[in-house]
């Protein structure tokens, strides 16, 4: 029996899953919506472009399927943050502009339909056609506006204690071009794959909207029109936070305790991480051992201290003995920047990548900070 290429669409909500099963030109709600395609997954979720019937102003959406065991949560607790606490904020958000339940042979599913400005969109690739052209990441200047443009989507949020819990690479992505003139011409010249039957299930392969490109190499006079935005909503949270035991944050240290934490300034370490791999085209904090031996990692990759209030913590106390051997923050960006731009950058990383989260700057801070603040200069001069 050949694999899923994608999601599993075999396993079930008692599995901890039940993906929708959905198939092109596939109806949802009634005949109101059909699939054209499928545009993306992820853990808890599908996403599939659709043509609403009767919309001429409007035609196309995206609807996001989630799993049977994810569609309680989002329609108790993700919804009502998005529609009443996201939506409002000058966040550059689509919204939720109808929701609805489907049924599958695994169960019940919610569905939420937005405009496909919001989910559907051309991942971050410019990192990877740079490491094709044999450099480690992408140019500094570049970084500094992806950072910048991220903390302005952070500062809005946290203003409104929403933490963002999704700021990774997956999450920053480009504005597809969608006049309905482009969409249809790029969807006649890309039409979708054909459907795989396995096991019984329809396995249909993901095909991103990818009508906007823009180089990596890009002078900043270029970067500055970038349409990038910060998304991946789906595990928002407002007070009081709690982590999610499945999530990955980025190795973020209140995360890894016995008694784990998480708030605000989880996006801001998570942000940091972010900004190292933009950089460098590499993570970080590479250990998957246990949360003890990945503290241990993050202490001496830092040179920092664990909090004294942790010390009475279980994962804290069998932490492993100091590895001197194991290369700093600054040895790794001097390896791929010049010493003022390694300097520069470091000074910035180390206001985000604090063990003690108390100790970390804020988003608002951060927006002010020199580093990124160049960035912004270069915006408002360009736009000027």
């Amino acid at each position: 029996m050949p694999s899923f290429p994608e999601e599993p669409l075999n396993l079930s909500a008692a599995d901890g899953l039940g993906y929708f099963p959905a198939d092109i030109n596939q109806t949802l709600h009634g005949g109101k919506y059909t699939i054209v395609r499928k545009l993306g997954w992820g853990p808890r979720s599908s996403t599939w472009l659709v043509k609403r019937e009767g919309d001429e102003t409007e035609p196309y959406w995206a609807a996001q399927i989630f799993t049977v065991s994810a569609s309680k949560v989002a329609e108790t607790s993700l919804l009502p943050i998005l529609q009443n606490v996201v939506y409002p904020t000058d966040v550059l958000f689509a919204g939720i502009d109808d929701s609805f339940w489907e049924t599958s042979v695994h169960g019940e599913h919610m569905c939420f339909n937005t405009c496909i400005e919001y989910p559907c969109m051309l991942k971050l690739c410019v990192l990877r056609d740079a490491m094709s052209n044999r450099h480690a990441g992408l140019p500094v200047h570049a970084v500094q506006f992806t950072v910048y443009t991220v903390l302005q989507a952070l500062q809005e949020l946290h203003k409104v204690k929403v933490m963002h819990s999704g700021v990774k690479l997956d999450s920053l992505v480009f504005w597809p071009a969608t006049d309905e003139n482009e969409l249809e011409e790029h969807l006649a010249e890309r039409p979708p794959g054909k459907t795989e039957i396995i096991d019984g299930f329809p396995a249909v392969r993901s095909q991103p909207l990818a009508n906007y490109t823009v180089g990596w190499d890009d002078p900043m006079r270029d970067v500055t029109d970038w349409f990038l935005i910060l998304v991946g909503y789906g595990h928002v949270q407002v007070p009081p936070y709690a982590r999610e035991s499945e999530h990955d944050y980025s190795s973020a240290p209140e995360t890894l305790l016995g008694n784990p934490t998480c708030g605000l300034s989880t996006d801001v370490w998570m942000l940091g991480c972010l900004a190292f791999e933009l950089i460098t085209g590499k993570k970080l904090f590479t250990s998957t051992g246990t949360p003890s031996e990945r503290l241990g990692e993050i202490r001496d990759v830092l040179q920092d201290t664990i909090p004294d209030a942790w010390l009475g913590d279980p994962k804290v106390q069998v932490l492993p003995d100091p590895n001197t051997s194991v290369e700093s923050l600054e040895e790794r960006l001097s390896q791929v920047l010049r010493e003022y731009e390694a300097t520069e950058t470091c000074a910035f990383l180390r206001k985000c990548l604090v063990i003690d989260p108390a100790a970390r700057h804020s988003a608002r801070d951060l927006r002010d900070d020199d580093w990124v603040e160049a960035a912004a200069k270069c915006c408002s001069c360009y736009y000027a």
